[in-house]
């Protein structure tokens, strides 16, 4: 099994390669011909976050909008976004992509009368509070009737999965997973959170008493103290995690569907191209990310007794 340390991104050597790279794939979005189109879609983004950078790509291969870049400040304010309020009226769009949660929340509301995507945003539900009949979007999670399908798979037999969260950010979600266990008959064991003194006390609870664990990506549990203290406590009591990413994968998790930023933005683009063709984005509900890739940790899987069949085998993407 791959020690915590396995967990911190590398930024030595290849921060130079990286950066080139970055700029490399801005200048592609940036000199780009957009194609003939029926309308406009002002995009607003911090060009600085390559993930972001990303899911404009991906956005600019599927939408059949033209394309106009507002870049946001970064580690900008609220007031930042919403000081461009007036220079996007004055635009007339048909449509603003926002990317990031920050931009989002800055325009959801402030803006009523221009449809609104959203994309590179956790739990939007919950970042919302309430629904606008001009606000639609990707969230940046995986659907959890996927991952308990892939836990189904590979632990038939579990029948209480538990979960720790913090319920302003992550409630929706943990509510879409008991759902899906329902389907399975299965239980989620799940406990909110607001301090990190209580997320301690009720980690342990939920790996004594339960056969496998959720990860959340909601701030407070993705903190490096509960993360490291999470993958030393399930190795001494063997038990399953469902990891974020592959990344987790590769320090202990059992498995983790990673959701993919270019792919992200590629599903917005079809929604934008719906919003096109007349479709009211209050007709469309937020969706959850489509793809994933699937990673996989055998060796954790023969710790834990775990047979990982052929068929799982070949779907995934990453196997260690």
């Amino acid at each position: 099994m791959g020690s915590f340390s396995r967990l911190k991104l590398s930024v030595g050597g290849v921060i130079k390669f990286r950066g080139i790279a970055l700029l490399a794939l801005l200048f592609a979005i940036f000199s780009t011909p957009a194609p003939s189109s029926a309308g406009e879609v002002i995009v607003l983004l911090d060009p600085n976050i390559r993930p972001y950078v990303e899911a404009l790509a991906g956005f600019k291969e599927s939408s059949n909008a033209q394309v106009k870049i507002f870049n946001r400040k970064e580690n900008g304010e609220l007031s930042d976004e919403r000081a461009l309020i007036g220079a996007i009226r004055a635009r007339n769009p048909d449509q603003v992509l926002v990317i990031g949660g920050e931009a989002m929340a800055a325009l959801a509301g402030e803006i009523e009368d221009i449809p609104i995507l959203f994309s590179m945003v956790l739990s939007p539900q919950d970042k919302l509070k309430k629904s606008y009949e001009n606000l639609t979007g990707v969230a940046m999670n995986v659907a959890p009737e996927q991952q308990m399908a892939i836990l189904d798979a590979l632990m038939p037999e579990a029948r209480h999965i538990g979960v720790v969260y913090q319920a302003e950010e992550s409630e929706s979600l943990v509510k879409a997973g008991q759902k899906a266990l329902d389907k399975q008959s299965k239980q989620l064991d799940a406990v909110a959170v607001s301090t990190q003194k209580d997320a301690i006390m009720h980690l342990k609870m939920a790996l004594d008493q339960n056969a496998a664990y959720w990860m959340i990506p909601d701030r407070l549990m993705r903190s490096r103290e509960l993360i490291r203290y999470l993958f030393f406590a399930s190795k001494d009591k063997k038990k399953a995690l469902i990891g974020l990413s592959d990344k987790y994968v590769r320090a202990g998790a059992l498995f983790a569907l990673s959701v993919q930023n270019r792919q992200l933005g590629r599903q917005v683009g079809q929604l934008s191209n719906r919003i096109l063709d007349g479709k009211k984005p209050s007709q469309m509900p937020i969706e959850m990310a489509q793809d994933a890739e699937l990673s996989i940790n055998t060796k954790v899987a023969e710790s834990l007794g775990i047979k990982v069949s052929n068929e799982l085998l070949q779907q995934a993407k990453h196997i260690y």
